[in-house]
């Protein structure tokens, strides 16, 4: 049960670092076309999208280690 809770909060960090580098490659785009007003979510809204994507991987990661030591502890 662990290993889908790490992989459910894996492919969430990764759809949320997606859309941080969708944002980014969107306003860096916007900057060469000669925009003066960018699209996306703005400066806190990068931040957020980051953190989250950060703390999901985090949690991800320390379940997984959870799981296989229990899977050690119980062989």
């Amino acid at each position: 049960m662990e290993w889908i809770r790490s992989r459910a909060n894996l492919l969430i960090s990764g759809v949320l670092f997606a859309g941080f580098l969708a944002n980014v490659i969107v306003g860096k785009l916007a900057i060469m076309d000669g925009a003066t007003v960018l699209p996306g979510v703005g400066d806190v809204g990068e931040f957020v999208l980051l953190l989250l994507a950060v703390l999901f991987f985090i949690a991800g990661c320390l379940r997984r280690e959870a799981a296989a030591a229990s899977n050690q502890e119980s062989s």
